[in-house]
């Protein structure tokens, strides 16, 4: 009894429990509900589901082992026992357990567990569930007359064989691993046996149960720890941009980078080139003799633009070697575009009608004030200037043979006026039309 091993001090003789199936077996009564629970007619007036039903609900297979499969239903109403402070009929409640050990037994051996087995762990089970009702205020003193140990194995009190059994069991763990993970289970669940009433039980039971698990540790390897068998999330390898993105998606986004990047150089270069253009417009000669330009032998344009000239709408400057139209008036463009007014469209028509009695090569010259502008589509004043020359010829095209056409931009270069007033800004908004007049015309 002093030894230190918690299998040891039990009977050392190879004595075989000797059940008997058929002693004293009662006939299977009606399923009962458990007094104490819901189904206690005496607490709630209710209907509680029986044992029979328990063991129909049973989850068939949830365990590796078979014999714990088997006796689950048990298992689970061993523990409700031990809650319950009460019980109406507990010859009812004996017979319903009785047959559920019938059914563990036939359960187990369909599953293929030998005979042998299925009878020392029904002699276990009826241990254990005897326990639990004699512990409990209305099994005390009564259960012990009609226990199951006594139905099954007609012995009164079975606490000692069963660590008797658990001794002979540890010595070959590997042909009674089923067995021995069921008395786990059972420990697990409460059961004492002999250790219930001795004084140093609890410790001693510790001992038992610690052993025990280092043995189907040894048989079944170390337990699964994570409460999940599937709780790693998929290791996924990191993808490159292309594979997660289609290739229009990647090269529209590289266009649109692309395009910003323009437009900020485009912006800068207008912002840093307007200061140049300033300083070169600003550069006069020295003082010379001012030039006196001859006027022509006779008009060319002035007299066929007479009425335009007239009306304020164009000037006409016949030179010797040229001829210079200038429309003026902020109504040629709208403010910050470049597309011509339609009102102004015929007077362009006139000017293409003039040039076309007259041969020479025609130049059409863009004018701005000095005011900046910065848009996506005409970062500078010169952009501007030049696609207004570039529109007013386009309409030319339409009369006058392309050939002889030309558009170019000054921005704000060559001013008429000062550009401190709005009146003199107005004067450089314009667009001039210089016809190259060839010799004798």
């Amino acid at each position: 009894m002093t030894s230190d091993d918690p299998f040891a001090g039990f009977e050392s003789d190879q004595t075989m429990i000797k059940p008997n199936p058929g002693a004293r077996r009662r006939p299977d009564g009606a399923g009962m509900a458990f007094p104490g629970e819901a189904g206690d007619t005496s607490a709630s007036g209710g209907a509680e589901p029986t044992l029979d039903a328990v063991f129909a609900a049973s989850v068939q297979g949830g365990s590796a082992n078979p014999l714990i499969a088997a006796c689950a239903p048990l298992l689970r109403v061993a523990a409700q026992i031990r809650a319950m402070t009460s019980c109406a009929d507990s010859t009812a409640l004996r017979d319903a357990l009785a047959r559920g050990i019938r059914r563990f037994e036939a359960q187990a051996r369909a599953s293929g567990v030998v005979t042998e087995h299925v009878t020392a762990a029904r002699y276990i089970l009826c241990t254990m569930l005897d326990e639990a009702a004699s512990g409990t205020p209305w099994g005390a003193g009564v259960w012990a007359r009609q226990s199951l140990l006594v139905t099954f194995h007609n012995e009164n009190w079975g606490g000692e064989k069963v660590f008797q059994l658990l001794a002979r069991l540890a010595q070959k763990p590997a042909q009674y691993l089923q067995l021995l993970e069921l008395i786990s289970v059972v420990l697990a669940l409460g059961f004492e046996g002999r250790y219930r009433i001795s004084g140093e039980g609890r410790q001693k039971l510790d001992a038992v149960r610690e052993r025990l698990h280092q043995l189907i540790r040894n048989e079944r390897g170390e337990p699964e720890r994570a409460l999940s068998p599937h709780w790693r999330g998929v290791a996924a390898t990191r993808k490159r941009v292309t594979e997660m993105l289609p290739v229009w998606v990647v090269g529209a986004f590289a266009l649109l980078v692309l395009a910003v990047a323009y437009l900020a150089m485009s912006f800068s270069l207008g912002r840093l080139s307007d200061p140049a253009f300033d300083t070169i417009a600003s550069i006069r000669a020295g003082a010379t003799r001012p030039i006196v330009i001859a006027p022509a032998a006779k008009p060319r344009l002035a007299e066929f633009l007479a009425p335009e000239i007239r009306d304020g709408l164009v000037t006409v400057s016949d030179q010797v070697d040229r001829s210079v139209i200038t429309i003026h008036g902020d109504g040629i463009f709208k403010a910050g575009s470049a597309a011509v007014s339609d009102r102004v469209k015929p007077l362009i028509q006139r000017i293409a009608a003039a040039l076309n009695a007259v041969p020479g090569n025609v130049l059409v010259t863009g004018h701005t004030d000095d005011q900046p502008i910065r848009s996506a589509r005409y970062p500078s004043n010169w952009e501007l200037s030049q696609d207004r020359a570039a529109n007013v010829r386009d309409l030319l095209a339409a009369s006058v043979a392309p050939a002889r056409l030309k558009a170019e931009g000054k921005g704000d270069a060559d001013p008429l006026a000062p550009n401190d007033t709005p009146a003199g800004r107005a004067l450089n908004r314009r667009v001039e039309v210089t016809l190259f007049a060839r010799p004798g015309a």
